[in-house]
This record gives structure tokens, C-alpha cells and sequence, in this order.
């Protein structure tokens, strides 16, 4: 059919928009990541060297110390930098905005396609104006983001013919609660992996400062080093893994996925339920979790 064909290859593109933005703003907070623990370490082996160290022949800079402050300087900087170009509101914003519209759109099709309300005129052809205008309106939210669309590849997960019961509990409902099961199932290992990592590093920070107080300094290739100054690295090493983890919200969409799996599990299994009713409960479900989690990301 012309008009769901249309829909589905514009969600396929937004979808598509959507996870290359996605990309962007992962790869993006890895490199933050990286630098703000580089940084930490830097400034704080510069502390420790002496101007008696090794010369480094280079410009002014008579010795390592000059050359691991200035690479911990650098590395503060570009991390500084990449938050506020790369990982800023209108940047996560834009990617929020390109997953609504993607989502928007499937939301659409699939009341279409099983011609559920609005979409349940005995006209057809009042149903296919009524669906290419709410189109247009859902496109039209991300009309400053048109140059940042991706070609298109592959045909999508949207509906492109009209659907019964079994094919839409199928399609649409029963491959909903599987990937949020195995969304939250990933997300919560992730987050497991990183809270266990931000402990040890704790505990080591700990075991640390406690040895420092008792021996001081310590001497290690006839360089003096004060090991309770790289309890600062540590320190600065968890704390960006527990803000990587909130920047991720692991743990509320952890919390959302299951929930919303569970909810339209509930629902796929409810007795007497008609169809018209069945699609339309599913798809406020998916609709609240999308606009819940758009809201906990753009938020701030």
C-alpha cells in the first residue's frame, strides 16, 4: 500500500538518523571519559616529578614534569570542550528528537495497518489522508533536522500491509517485550560491571590513603612519589564512571524497560479484550515509555 510504504521508509530513515546520532553522543562521552581520567593522571604524575627529572630538549620545557602538565592540561581541556560541542543539550536533544519522530511514525502505522482509531473510517481513502497528515505533522517536529538525515537502508520494522490479531500480537507486541527484556537485560549487566568497577577503585583509594599516611613517600627509580596524590586519580576515575552510568540512565531504563515489558505482557494476556482495544492499550504503553524516556533525556 502507497501511503504505508511512504511511512515506513521515512521511520526507516528517521530510525536510522536516530542511531547514527546515537552513535555520535556514545562515542563522544567515551572520549570524555578517557580524557578526564587522562587528565587526572597527568596532572598528577607532574606533581610528583621534580625539575631535577630527565631533560626533554623541547622548546622551554626542561623536563618531563613540564610535558605531563601540559598533556594534563590538554587532555582537561578537550575533555571540557567535547562536553559542551558534542554532548550538550541541543546535541541530545536532536537525537531524542529524531527517535520520537521515528517512533511517532511505527505508532502510526500500526494503528493503520490494523485499522484501529483514528485510522477505523469506513472510507479508506479519508484514512490515508488522515495518516499522511498526522505524518506531516510528526515530521514537521524535526524539520531543522532534515540536513542531518541519513539514506536510507533496508525496509524497516514498520507495518507495510494491513495486519490481523495474530500478526500484530506477533509483529508489534510480542517483539516489543522481547526487546525491552533483553534491552534491560543489557543495560543492568552494564550497569553492574560499572558499579563493581567504581567500588574496587574505591577500596583501592582507600587501602591507598591508608598506606600513604603510614609510609610517606615512596622512592621508585630514584623518582620520590607521594602515592596519596594518585588517590586523586582514583577518586576522579570513579567518579566519571558513576557519571558515565548517569549520563547513560542505566539504572532508570533498567527500571522502565522491565516495567513497560511487563505492562504490555499483561496486557497481550488479557481475556476478552478486543482487538481495537488491544492495539490501542499497546501502543499508549510504548507511546508513555517513549515520551518517559525522551523526558528523562532532554530534562536537563
Amino acid at each position: 500500500m502507497a501511503i504505508l510504504d511512504k511511512v515506513a521508509d521515512r521511520q526507516a530513515q528517521w530510525s536510522q538518523t536516530a542511531d547514527s546520532l546515537k552513535k555520535s553522543l556514545g562515542r563522544a562521552r567515551w572520549w570524555v571519559f578517557f580524557l578526564s581520567v587522562s587528565g587526572a593522571l597527568a596532572a598528577s604524575i607532574a606533581s610528583q616529578i621534580g625539575p631535577s627529572g630527565a631533560p626533554v630538549a623541547v622548546g622551554n620545557f626542561a623536563n618531563p614534569r613540564g610535558w605531563a602538565a601540559i598533556a594534563g592540561v590538554l587532555c582537561l581541556a578537550f575533555s571540557t570542550f567535547l562536553v559542551s560541542r558534542l554532548l550538550g543539550a541541543a546535541s541530545v536533544s536532536n537525537w531524542a528528537r529524531a527517535r520520537a519522530i521515528s517512533e511517532g511514525l511505527k505508532r502510526e502505522a500500526f494503528r493503520f495497518a490494523t485499522r484501529s482509531a483514528p485510522y477505523d473510517d469506513p472510507d479508506p481513502d479519508k484514512n490515508e489522508t488522515k495518516l499522511d497528515d498526522e505524518r506531516r505533522g510528526i515530521e514537521d517536529d524535526g524539520a531543522d533536522l532534515i540536513a542531518s538525515l541519513v539514506a536510507k537502508s533496508g525496509s524497516g520494522s514498520t507495518p507495510r500491509m494491513f495486519l490481523g490479531e495474530p500478526d500484530y500480537r506477533a509483529l508489534r507486541v510480542q517483539k516489543a517485550i522481547d526487546w525491552y527484556r533483553r534491552k534491560g537485560g543489557e543495560h543492568r549487566k552494564t550497569a553492574t560491571r560499572l558499579g563493581r568497577t567504581e567500588f574496587a577503585l574505591s577500596a583501592v583509594a582507600t587501602v591507598v590513603t591508608a598506606l600513604s599516611t603510614i609510609s610517606g613517600k615512596w622512592t621508585i627509580g630514584g623518582v620520590q612519589l607521594d602515592f596519596l596524590a594518585f588517590t586523586a586519580v582514583l577518586t576522579t576515575l570513579g567518579g566519571a564512571i558513576l557519571a558515565h552510568v548517569e549520563a547513560l540512565r542505566l539504572h532508570d531504563l533498567v527500571m522502565t524497560y522491565f516495567a513497560t515489558a511487563r505492562r504490555l505482557e499483561d496486557k497481550k494476556d488479557r481475556p476478552g479484550l478486543s482487538f481495537s482495544a488491544l492495539v490501542s492499550d499497546c501502543e499508549d504503553i510504548i507511546a508513555t515509555e517513549n515520551s518517559g524516556w525522551i523526558a528523562k533525556w532532554t530534562k536537563d
